[in-house]
């Protein structure tokens, strides 16, 4: 029998990824940060105050957009997979949605040109048509973090650094975009959002181009997806390892969502403390990039379900700290604040990386190779797990009125959705992960077989010893 290391040398995928090529792939996130950061930021006041929509009508705009966005993940996935060209199957996305994703960013931050009764319009129109371009070249993003290597280690390697120039960057687009507007608006907001996002949007457009040219698909397989895009989702569903990480991410996401929602709220109404609001969100992301970093040194200490059994009880325990903590405890609200940033980025940028084992593990067993797929509805489920949460949030504050003082019930489920929710689903979490079980070694032997043509026949259930 052969060793690990002999199949791993037999590899010849396994080539080492340059500094450069890491630092290019890290920065394409920071590229899409650009759109998403000040959307994230910024959006529902956007739409209020400069473009002059009513709440009803930025809610009903929202939910339809995540709505078609949650059923155009897959979709997006199918084609990508199903893409043929010379340059691999994902690259050419960043080439050809570029130009279009900046154009239709500019086309949404223009609509307060157009006569007030259009403006619903014209934010239907841009916000969705972005947001399906954005999703599109979003989906080939993700799915080249598996085709870069085969190598479980580097593709930790490569997520730590993506996630961490992800967080920093959004800390720093969502710091410097008011000053900007501002700056270039000299009182008209409305044309300094205009000239904010044509900036970004050009930046991007460069940052996506260098990914195109930088990156490289080599862990390029023969087998082909399934003719019906349904049966690759039927596949994935018949994938333990990769259903095991679709219910943590419904998980995870449901319990971070509930955390950076509430946080304007606990801080205002619980602690009184209105003017620490963006202060104590940052917290959250600056922790979220020290946990994305983190992770290729924990991993070295401990194997990767139970690095991440032990960040989600870090989570559990913060999410209880906060539920106890009295309203004038600041200090210890913004440690536990940042506690569990670390733990939520290092689950994320983790299973990130697991992810495109578990399209391996998909390819081995059944014959057929849908990379994006995978990680397409991997994102369906976050936004399940985002809705539900949500609508928890809705149900549980349904009374709370803004700039009045709140009752008791309101403060007390304000109290529950910050820190004891999160820890319960925190805890369900670690009963998800712990039946976890394909190793690094195991996705080294199963790759062997892939790049040599053999494996299992497509209705062999067996997993690998």
């Amino acid at each position: 029998m052969k060793s690990i290391s002999s199949d791993k040398t037999a590899l010849h995928a396994y080539e080492p990824i340059g500094i450069g090529e890491i630092a290019s792939y890290s920065l394409g996130d920071a590229g899409f940060n650009l759109y998403w950061a000040p959307l994230s930021a910024f959006l529902m006041i956007y739409l209020s105050d400069v473009v002059g929509l009513s709440l009803i009508s930025i809610s009903t705009l929202l939910i339809t957009m995540r709505l078609i966005g949650a059923f155009a993940d897959p979709v997006f996935g199918a084609i990508a997979d199903r893409t043929h060209t010379a340059y691999g199957r994902y690259r050419p996305w960043f080439l050809w949605l570029c130009l279009p994703l900046a154009a239709s960013a500019i086309m949404f931050f223009s609509i307060t040109n157009a006569p007030a009764d259009a403006r619903l319009f014209g934010a239907y129109v841009g916000l969705i048509l972005m947001n399906l371009i954005y999703t599109a070249a979003n989906t080939a993003y993700n799915a080249l973090s598996g085709v870069i290597t085969p190598d479980s280690s580097q593709r930790e390697l490569i997520m730590s650094s993506r996630f961490g120039a992800a967080f920093l960057s959004a800390v720093f687009i969502t710091w410097v975009t008011p000053k900007l507007i501002a700056f270039a608006g000299r009182g008209d907001t409305a044309l300094g959002w205009q000239f904010v996002m044509t900036i970004y949007g050009l930046i991007a457009v460069v940052i996506l181009v260098n990914l195109f040219l930088q990156t490289r698909e080599r862990f390029a397989l023969t087998s082909q997806p399934n003719s019906n895009p349904l049966r690759d989702i039927a596949d994935l569903f018949k994938n333990r390892p990769w259903v095991i990480l679709f219910s943590l991410a419904c998980v995870v996401m449901a319990a971070s969502m509930l955390r950076t929602s509430v946080s304007p709220y606990f801080m205002k109404t619980y602690a009184g403390r209105p003017d620490l609001i963006v202060s104590f969100l940052m917290t959250f992301t600056l922790g979220l990039a020290v946990g994305s970093v983190s992770v290729v040194f924990l991993t070295r200490l401990l194997s990767r379900p139970a690095s991440i059994a032990l960040m989600l009880g870090v989570i559990a325990l913060s999410g209880l700290g906060l539920y106890l903590c009295g309203p004038h405890q600041i200090f210890l609200m913004f440690a536990l604040q940042a506690i569990s940033g670390i733990a939520f980025g290092f689950i994320g940028t983790l299973t990130f990386a697991m992810y495109a084992d578990t399209a391996d593990f998909n390819a081995w067993k059944t014959g057929h190779r849908a990379t994006a797929m995978t990680y397409s509805m991997i994102m369906f489920s976050k936004k399940i797990g985002a809705a539900g949460a949500a609508a928890f949030i809705g149900g549980a504050m349904a009374s709370y009125v803004a700039n009045v003082p709140a009752p008791p019930a309101i403060i007390d489920n304000i109290r529950l959705l910050m820190g004891l929710a999160p820890a319960i689903l925190a805890l369900s979490g670690i009963g998800i992960i712990a039946l976890y079980d394909l190793t690094p070694e195991k996705v080294i032997k199963l790759q062997a077989q892939l790049l040599s043509g053999f494996g299992p026949k497509p209705a062999e259930p067996n997993p690998l010893p």
